[in-house]
């Protein structure tokens, strides 16, 4: 019974015990939630004693906004005189209106900073501290009625009572630009077609074509110059009178083949004696057929008809060629009286292995050998035209008549050699030595009755060699003592007259100087014959001429 007790008292004390449980839960809950607001009330308080600004720094704050303002003020003032300065030269500026400065937008931020340390969260109303704005007044409202700074607030809203100048001026020109068709807008923007139909786009590519086209006939037409009649054609043969002016570049070649035949003939003409060649070109055909064709004529028409070379008539090897093949007919060549005639009227050029004929590099008869060949007849009057010949040597031949001075002109002359030949008359002293000429070597001896008189011309050269019977002065010695041995003057010098021809004795008291070889030759001549052939005693036949000499020959 006693354990029945104590377990019911037990229980009623266990059933005691939880139901005055909740009651003290609940008060312990009361007196929590209260000490929790006393708390809270109290960090709000003093919350909103740490975001009370103080006077010291509201002074403050005040001083660095009148400083910002004033310097945002100085620096819109400069910009807008650099603005006035870029309109002068033509520049174009960016709008100063849609750009907000670094300054207000800390100033901004500042203000902002303000508010949420004085408002506590932006819901209270702004100080309203008032600051120095662009035109000086200080009596402008920072914030409005919501916390909000005006200077953050769009330029567009601040600014809507006065445009920037450049920004009103781009309106007005917006304004009045011209309405391009909107068909073509694309094309007028960007260069492309845009909203034009595949036929409009052919049609225009048509137009600009019609028009390159038309502008190219009409400078076609219009660059041709006036209407003159067409040139006539040239004339068979030359015209007796040159004409007036000649032409600014004449060509090389002559203009037709016709024109070459009596070109030709005229030059030929030019260079030969008279009466050897007839007066138009075609007398020339069949000259070799013609037993009475003068040596002139028969190389005219080789020269002009039947020379594979077919040389221009402006070349200077027309003539030189004309020259050598007239020498060939004249003198023995054509009839077999030479001993060596190597290449001669072969074909090809006489520069390329004619026996006795050395050219320059550029074609030009520079040396005629021929000495010992048996080259009869006349000197041609032709040699004239080679006017780079050098050196001329037909000692040792059967030549015969008088020396033409048209034939010994030529200015690059340095040697002439034709002793020992049958020719006659009076030497061409003069004509052959000219001022300028560079004749140094001239050999004349052994020659029948060739004479003349030497002139001073001669003094300076390097060797002549004379008969001493024939010319004038006589090339013999002063006296007969030689170079040994000579007297001595009073004043006690060699006397150089002794040992010296009267002509060295002139040269030296005319012109200071002599020649240094000039020999007095006292031999006769001895024409030279043709050996016979292969060495025996058979009769050589007498030189014969191919064709005719005729008169003015």
């Amino acid at each position: 019974m006693p354990s029945e007790r104590r377990s019911s008292s037990s229980r009623n004390s266990g059933n005691g015990s939880s139901s005055s449980s909740p009651r003290r839960k609940a008060k312990k809950s009361s007196s929590k939630s209260s000490a929790e607001d006393a708390l809270e009330a109290k960090m709000r308080a003093k919350s909103q004693r740490s975001n009370k600004p103080s006077k010291a720094e509201d002074a403050l704050e005040a001083k660095i906004r009148k400083k910002n303002a004033a310097a945002a003020s100085t620096s819109r003032r400069s910009r807008r005189d650099s603005e006035e300065e870029k309109v002068e030269e033509g520049l174009s500026v960016s709008d100063e209106s849609s750009e907000v400065s670094e300054d207000e937008m800390e100033r901004g931020y500042k203000s902002s900073k303000s508010r949420s340390r004085g408002g506590g969260g932006g819901g209270g109303v702004a100080s309203g501290v008032p600051v120095a704005n662009n035109d000086g007044n200080d009596e402008e409202q920072l914030f409005t009625r919501g916390g909000g700074d005006v200077r953050n607030r769009p330029p567009q809203a601040r600014q809507q009572q006065q445009l920037d100048p450049l920004r009103q001026a781009e309106i007005e020109k917006q304004k009045n630009k011209k309405e391009v068709n909107k068909r073509f807008a694309d094309l007028h923007e960007t260069g492309q077609w845009g909203g034009l139909s595949k036929w409009e786009k052919y049609g225009i590519c048509l137009f600009s074509l019609g028009a390159i086209i038309a502008a190219i006939v009409l400078g076609v037409q219009f660059g041709r110059g006036p209407n003159l009649p067409p040139t006539p054609p040239p004339t068979s043969s030359p015209s007796k009178s040159p004409s007036a002016a000649p032409s600014a570049a004449p060509t090389l070649e002559p203009t037709t083949v016709d024109h070459r035949e009596p070109a030709g003939l005229e030059a030929m003409r030019g260079a030969s004696p008279k009466l050897t060649l007839p007066q138009t070109a075609e007398e020339l055909i069949g000259a070799k057929e013609r037993s009475a064709s003068t040596p002139q004529e028969l190389a005219a028409e080789y020269v002009l008809y039947d020379d594979p070379m077919e040389l221009a008539v402006r070349d200077p090897r027309f003539l030189e060629r004309y020259a050598l093949v007239v020498f060939y007919f004249q003198n023995g060549g054509c009839s077999g009286d030479w001993i060596k005639d190597t290449n001669w009227m072969e074909g090809g050029d006489h520069c390329d292995g004619w026996f006795g004929i050395v050219c320059t590099a550029k074609g030009r008869v520079q040396e005629i050998g021929l000495s010992a060949n048996y080259v009869t007849g006349k000197i041609p009057l032709e040699f004239g035209v080679m006017d780079e010949l050098s050196t001329l040597d037909l000692s040792n031949n059967a030549l015969e008549g008088e020396v033409p001075a048209k034939a010994l002109q030529m200015s690059q002359l340095y040697s002439i050699q034709l002793n020992n030949n049958m020719l006659v008359g009076d030497f061409p002293f003069e004509d052959v030595k000219k001022e300028g000429s560079i004749l140094d070597v001239l050999w004349i001896q052994e020659n029948i009755g060739l004479e003349g008189t030497i002139t001073d011309a001669y003094c300076p050269m390097n060797s002549i060699t004379l008969d001493c019977e024939n010319f004038n002065p006589q090339p013999i010695y002063y006296e007969d003592s030689y170079y040994d041995n000579l007297p001595v003057q009073p004043d006690g010098t060699p006397d150089v007259r002794h040992g010296r021809t009267k002509f060295e004795i002139e040269c030296l008291e005319n012109t200071g100087s002599f020649p240094a070889e000039y020999t007095c030759n006292f031999d006769p001549p001895e024409p030279f014959t043709k050996p016979a052939p292969n060495g025996t005693s058979a009769q050589v036949p007498a030189p014969t001429v191919c064709g005719t000499p005729a008169a003015g020959g």
